[in-house]
């Protein structure tokens, strides 16, 4: 008789959960707590109407898209930092964009209006893909925009500056248990986004992303946005990711009253891991701000499921049997994200 299960699960598994997300996730929670405790401090400002939040995330997106710029990016996730340097520039109705990693292995990313080109020399791989999900800071895609629009309620703080640039601050505060906070800032001038950070019910940022500095305007030219790392392999492997991945046919999995705002990004089949004699599919949900993996998969005759929430790491996990079938759910939403995800997943 076999456990499976996060937390007791099969180690092939929990290495494909692993390196499935490279991103953290929330500490445990009370998944009923809509407000944090560090409510004064996070609620404060001025109330926003539905429409001025519409229309202030807008610009940020116009901004993001049209101005010519350059800058240097830090990420920071619980003591974990990443620094990059963006150049952005749009040019004859087309967007072009080049980040480089300035720490850590080297890893250059080219965008041209919605396809991504990333150039991993260390692995010899030149990745092709669409932009999807939460890449591409200071930009805000559709589904960003919709998610903060419809699931936050917003207020207009203070003034602060931001890479020697003046920045409104807006604070989101959720209207679900869903979704964690989020505090903006934008440039005064042009509405575009400086800096975005992500807080958790107790009041402490689970991840920032901001300029340290930043140029907005000033000339930029196509020189500027090429890839510099393109000529230093002699023969790159190609990895070119479909639009949409998915698996072919009809999907055996259904997903059924999933949170408000999330949907199914991609369905791809990982093949089968050990102890297993069946494939385990891998679908991947996101509501355009946080993401969570769901793996599936028969279960063996004598499996006795380990179901139930639990942590690896810094991601939440939740584990069910539905039917004949395990289900995993794992990423970095909140827990009742997660729980609900899981709970949404069933056969067909």
């Amino acid at each position: 008789m076999r456990t499976v299960g996060l937390g007791r699960a099969p180690s092939a598994l929990l290495l494909a959960l692993s390196a499935a997300l490279a991103a953290g996730g929330s500490p445990p929670t009370t998944a009923a707590q809509t407000t944090p405790p560090a409510s004064s401090a996070l609620t404060a400002g001025v109330p926003v109407a539905a429409a001025g939040v519409s229309q202030m995330l807008a610009q940020a997106a116009q901004a993001a898209a049209t101005l010519n710029y350059t800058g240097t990016i830090l990420y920071s996730r619980r003591g974990s930092v990443e620094t990059s340097r963006i150049v952005h520039l749009y040019e004859n109705g087309v967007e072009m964009e080049r980040i480089v990693t300035l720490d850590g292995p080297p890893v250059e990313v080219v965008r041209v209006n919605d396809e991504l080109t990333c150039y991993l020399p260390d692995s010899r791989v030149k990745r092709i893909e669409p932009r999807t999900g939460r890449q591409g800071f200071p930009s805000l895609l559709p589904r960003q925009q919709s998610t903060l629009a419809q699931h936050f309620t917003v207020r207009k703080l203070e003034i602060e500056r931001v890479a020697g640039h003046e920045a409104q601050v807006w604070m989101f505060e959720p209207t679900d248990e869903f979704r964690f906070w989020h505090k903006l800032w934008t440039e005064l001038k042009t509405g575009l986004w400086l800096r975005g950070r992500v807080i958790d019910e107790r009041g402490q940022t689970i991840e920032e992303i901001t300029f340290t500095d930043l140029t907005i305007g000033g000339r930029i030219d196509r020189e500027m946005v090429k890839p510099t790392l393109a000529s230093k392999i002699a023969q790159w492997r190609v990895d070119r990711s479909a639009p949409s991945a998915g698996v072919r046919g009809e999907s055996p999995w259904l997903a059924r009253g999933l949170p408000a705002g999330f949907v199914k990004v991609r369905e791809s089949v990982m093949g089968s891991l050990r102890g297993h004699s069946e494939p385990v599919t891998h679908i991947l949900f996101s509501d355009g701000l946080t993401s969570v993996s769901v793996y599936a998969s028969s279960l063996a005759p004598g499996d006795v499921i380990a179901a139930g929430a639990s942590v690896q790491g810094t991601h939440q996990v939740f584990t069910r049997q539905a039917g004949d079938a395990v289900v995993t759910a794992f990423g970095d939403a909140r827990p009742a994200a997660v729980r609900a995800i899981a709970n949404a997943v069933s056969r067909r």
